[in-house]
């Protein structure tokens, strides 16, 4: 039996600590300081540029003008909720910050989610690899500047010129650029261009559950339009290279909150565009020196915000015709992507194996914060809701352990016979007691039922986990001394650092551990070896439990002691149940057959059978 529970153990710890490496692996990376904001005003093209690059010769035939000397400008594009920067160089964004999310809730500046210190690179630049130039660094000529917009044109060998525009409408977090190709270009199927996006996304990296590197995404279309399957890798999985893949609606790079997708609009020749997709990427050796630069910082860059990896479309060149693309620049959040229900943009949120969990789990808390204005409240009001619906099988189970053990104290004589009569034939004496118990309707499994417990539990521990990694809402949502739930509660940063631990000192899971071991005390005792080994080991498995849960989200935390309190509380409802059902023996009184009940005595009889709870002593077979 021993074994068997050993065996149980050992399950319960692998499938935790798999599953937690499984979604979020241990990252090289800390949390990245956030960067000044710099937002430099439009600047103005000088008159004229831009404007007489190509002439028509007498014969018709278009005449390159000199090359104009250009200088790198910067424009900045902005609305209240998405603020690009873009740059002549490559006719690129060089960053995007959003200003309804902060960096750090200690300085309360606006998120960066692309930026030269976030080793970003620039964003949505295009490359003709039959041009002859690198239209990437090339330094393009601004030809027009608007509101919220800003065209560019650069000037390639043989009359041909690229014009990209930029355009922020007033609202929103989508970005439009259109890409034109002018003059004679070949009709071979061959001459495509790339559009790429950045290289990398600001993720939040605080503990083990926070962290959450980047991943991209892949809309594949079906042939009716709608959209077919949403695949969601993780960057470091990718190895250094190029990836095609045909029939893609839109792609993008993601993190665990915020999202770069790329999408072709629709046209009248293609009304659903499903093109191919390109990505590269960029991942020097783990064990080289360079990567050690990256991952440690230099003092002017922050650590290395995971592997590099550049997603867009690669596409034919068509003469004369303006090809547009839909930016989205923002968060993952239901209420925002709902909006942009036209390219199914909700599945950007991938709610993991226990989607089916996670769902309805984010539908309360979103519910309980309309009502209570509080995330830690509503956490704990979700709390109270599963253990609710947990409770009859608790309290079933409490009852099943609590027969079996009677009924095992009242086999321990004929069971030791047994044992001594059988003692030099190991096989014969299983098969003796097997019977014994099968005779008087025994289960000693059921005795394990509080393991069992903690095991069925498992689904809501994990589906919990993907809540507090994926819900935007809950990020730097503040409770008691907690700055942001989405992060270990980090009481105070010690001057000293511990192995799995770190340098903060976080309570909430001592907390838990002290509320699991108080729970533990209140269960009650026994004398059989079997009852106290499985008591040992559900006291370690919490413990254990605290080592594990120490760098968790704030919020996942703060369930738990809420279940582990609940859980104290229900312990005495169901011991007062099992009494009243003469199940559970009322302390201090003896039912031992034909006396009275008082005090004095410790032994209690216990029911022949799990379906026969009563007194009466069974003499020994």
């Amino acid at each position: 039996m021993d074994k068997r529970l050993l065996q149980t153990m050992v399950i319960c710890f692998a499938i935790s600590i798999i599953y937690m490496d499984w979604i979020t692996p241990e990252r090289p990376a800390t949390s990245v300081p956030p960067a000044a904001v710099n937002q430099p005003a439009p600047v103005t093209p000088p008159d004229g540029v831009g404007s007489d690059l190509v002439v028509e010769a007498a014969n018709g035939d278009p005449e390159v003008v000199p090359e104009v000397v250009i200088e790198e400008q910067l424009f900045l594009l902005a609305n209240p909720l998405l603020e690009v920067q873009i740059t002549n160089r490559g006719a690129s964004i060089l960053s995007a910050v959003l200003p309804g999310f902060g960096e750090e809730i200690s300085d309360g500046a606006p998120l960066e989610l692309i930026s030269p210190d976030l080793r970003s690179g620039r964003a949505l630049e295009v490359q003709v690899q039959t041009a002859g130039e690198d239209l990437a660094q090339k330094l393009w000529e601004v030809v027009e500047t608007s509101p919220g917009g800003v065209t560019f044109r650069t000037q390639l060998q043989g009359g041909r010129a690229v014009v990209r525009s930029y355009q922020l409408p007033a609202d929103g977090y989508e970005l439009i650029t259109t890409i034109t190709f002018e003059g004679k270009w070949p009709v071979a199927t061959d001459v495509r261009y790339e559009i790429l996006g950045a290289k990398r996304l600001r993720y939040d990296v605080s503990g083990r559950m926070a962290a959450y590197p980047n991943q991209w995404v892949t809309a594949s279309r079906n042939r009716d339009g709608s959209i077919d399957d949403v695949d969601h890798r993780a960057v470091e999985a990718v190895e250094t290279g190029e990836i095609r893949r045909d029939g893609i609606a839109w792609v993008g790079l993601e993190s665990n909150y915020f999202a770069q997708v790329i999408r072709p609009l629709a046209t009248e020749a293609e009304p659903a565009p499903a093109l191919a997709m390109l990505a590269y990427g960029e991942r020097p050796g783990v064990n080289t020196e360079q990567f050690q630069r990256l991952a440690d910082g230099d003092g002017i860059h922050p650590p290395l915000q995971g592997w590099p990896m550049r997603v867009g479309f690669r596409r034919k060149v068509e003469t004369g015709t303006s090809h547009v693309y839909a930016v989205f620049l923002g968060p993952k959040s239901p209420m925002i992507l709902e909006d942009h229900a036209s390219w199914d943009a909700m599945r950007l949120i991938d709610y993991g194996f226990f989607g089916w969990l996670v769902r309805p789990f984010l539908w309360l808390l979103r519910t309980f914060d309309g009502f209570v204005g509080s995330w830690g409240l509503s956490i704990i009001l979700l709390t109270f809701c599963i253990r609710g619906v947990l409770h009859p099988v608790n309290k079933r189970n409490q009852k099943q352990m609590q027969i079996q053990q009677q009924g095992m104290a009242r086999l321990k004589p004929q069971m030791d016979e047994i044992k001594e009569r059988y003692k030099n034939d190991a096989p014969q004496q299983q098969r003796k007691i097997q019977e014994l118990f099968k005779r008087e309707g025994v289960n000693p499994a059921a005795m394990f039922g509080g393991c069992l417990f903690i095991f069925l539990q498992l689904p809501i521990w994990l589906a919990l986990i993907n809540t507090f990694t994926i819900a935007i809402e809950l990020r730097q949502a503040s409770f008691l001394w907690v700055d942001d739930l989405t992060r270990p509660d980090m009481l105070a940063q010690m001057p000293f650092s511990l192995p799995l631990l770190g340098n903060w000192f976080n309570l909430l899971p001592i907390l838990y551990v002290i509320v699991t071991l108080v729970n533990q005390k209140m269960m009650p005792q026994s004398d059989d070896p079997q009852v106290k080994m499985q008591q040992k080991m559900m006291s370690f498995m919490m413990i254990a439990f605290g080592f594990i849960f120490y760098s968790f989200a704030a919020g996942l935390m703060v369930y738990f002691i809420t279940s582990a309190l609940v859980g104290i509380v229900e312990q005495k409802m169901i011991r007062r149940d099992l009494r009243a059902a003469g199940i559970v023996p009322t302390p201090g009184v003896s039912t031992d057959s034909g006396s009275s009940p008082g005090p004095g005595s410790g032994n209690v009889s216990a029911p022949r059978g799990p379906a026969r709870p009563g007194s009466g002593k069974v003499k020994n077979r």
